[in-house]
């Protein structure tokens, strides 16, 4: 027997063991704590981002409402890709197959460079096009809005290397970095925010350039770590050649993400088209409404970020009472925060409408609109947990449904009649009816799901050999 120590395991080794081995409670909360809170960042970042434009006046506010279709289109490339990608690295690290993870890193990488690329095409050839004539935008607000989305479009690059990168770290056991990266890109945005916007005069455009500026830094932090020697990922030139075996296991997973997503984007394209119907105080209180969405979700992906990993890693190692513990968890967490979004829009709609736009025209109207359309958003956290249990068993249709049906095969529908019938009133009814009825779906197939795989989700269900589970 030799003398010589045996070397340690590396530290992706290490950390993703711990997925298979560390009690849920303590792994979740080490895992999602990083990213609630660099989501609650973000979103309380929105939200400013917001409020400095809104000192512009409400047809600022309704300029970026009307570039955010496009927005979500790259964000939906870019979250979709990382999904797909961290599920299929968790999964292959619980597998064993650690240099199928690697290739995984590389090929992801890869991915963002190409989108990056045709985001920056389509923005400068067809963006103004696509503002003016499918998104809703009037001449009162297209100078703005379009300023907006070229400085967004032409650094989606960036922004693809956050999102991705993100993902690529939190899926090898690793959810304090992004959670620091998010952070500092947010609190620099933020900073830079009133320097672009007012001091440098640059109006609605000034809060694209803070964006893409504090992004920069970010993604300089995460190439250093994914390129460094802090990472277990250990990446060579050949992994970035194409792969499309590769590419099909990460869409497998994270393509029916982006097609949900796209859903949104439509979605979103079709509300503000509705919605200028009414005038641009109507197309902007759907922005501000927006926003306070995001800050109830975006922690909710915080902590499915942190839970995806896990669900993939255990089910990856067929430990699927792990895998019950885990989504458990995630919901009653994630229904508690959008739950207490949903208390607090409801209940002081008017104080927090005259935070982004004091006018008193805009101000009764923006804040019946709140309180109506805030009634179903309670349900909304679990259906976030719900559709990550399925990405995170490798199965991404039956996240994409639930996400359709919320989005648009719900909404669309209940928001023309409603708006036809009870004009625009009628929009913000029908947005709780999607969140309620999506929410039931989601419930349903994941219920049945678990049965079959032998755990039930709450109280007792079936299993293949007719034993009663619970």
């Amino acid at each position: 027997m030799s003398d010589k120590p045996s070397s340690p395991p590396s530290p992706a080794l290490s950390r993703s063991q711990l997925m298979g081995t560390q009690p849920i409670g303590k792994l979740l909360l080490r895992f999602s704590l990083p990213g609630v809170i660099a989501m609650l960042v973000n979103a309380t970042y929105n939200m400013v981002d917001t409020i400095f434009v809104g000192g512009l006046g409400p047809e600022a506010i309704a300029a970026l409402t009307i570039v955010f279709p496009i927005q979500i289109i790259f964000i939906a490339l870019a979250v979709g890709t990382g999904i797909g990608a961290s599920s299929l690295i968790s999964r292959r690290l619980g597998e064993g197959r650690k240099e199928e993870a690697n290739k995984v890193v590389g090929q992801t990488l890869l991915i963002a460079v190409i989108a990056g690329a045709l985001m920056a095409l389509m923005g400068a050839t067809v963006g103004r096009l696509l503002l003016a004539n499918v998104l809703g935008g009037s001449e009162l607000i297209l100078d703005d809005a379009f300023s907006y989305m070229i400085v967004i479009t032409s650094g989606s690059l960036i922004m693809f290397i956050n999102i991705m990168g993100n993902n690529l770290v939190r899926a090898e056991g690793n959810p304090t970095l992004p959670m620091i990266v998010m952070i500092v890109g947010a609190v620099i945005n933020i900073g830079l925010d009133p320097l672009f916007i007012y001091v440098a005069g640059m109006g609605v455009q000034g809060a694209a350039v803070a964006t893409i500026t504090a992004r920069s830094i970010s993604a300089i932090v995460l190439l250093s770590y994914l390129f460094g020697k802090r990472t277990g990922f250990k990446l060579k030139a050949a992994y970035f050649k194409p792969n499309f075996k590769v590419w099909g296991q990460i869409y497998a997973v994270g393509g029916p993400h982006v097609l949900m997503s796209m859903v949104g984007s439509v979605t979103m394209a079709i509300v503000n088209n509705v919605a200028a119907q009414f005038g641009e105080m109507v197309i902007a209180s759907y922005g501000i409404i927006f926003r306070i969405v995001q800050f109830g979700f975006f922690p909710c992906i915080g902590i499915s970020t942190g839970a995806l990993p896990i669900i993939g890693y255990n089910f990856g190692a067929k430990k699927y009472l792990r895998v019950r513990g885990t989504v458990r968890r995630t919901t009653v967490v994630s229904t508690a925060i959008t739950m207490g979004v949903a208390i607090l829009a409801i209940a002081f709609p008017r104080q927090i409408v005259s935070i982004f736009n004091r006018d008193p025209d805009f101000v009764p109207l923006a804040t019946n609109a709140m309180r109506i359309a805030m009634l179903g958003f309670g349900f909304v956290g679990a259906q976030v947990a719900f559709a990550t249990f399925f990405q995170g068993i490798g199965k991404g249709i039956p996240a994409a449904v639930i996400g359709i049906s919320r989005q648009l095969l719900i909404l669309v529908p209940a928001l023309l009649l409603f708006a036809h019938f009870f004009g625009q009133e009628g929009i913000w009814f029908a947005i709780p009816l999607a969140d309620v009825v999506a929410f039931i779906i989601s419930l349903v197939w994941t219920y049945v799901v678990m049965c079959k795989l032998g755990i039930g989700l709450w109280g007792e269900c079936k299993g293949p050999k007719n034993e009663v589970l619970s």
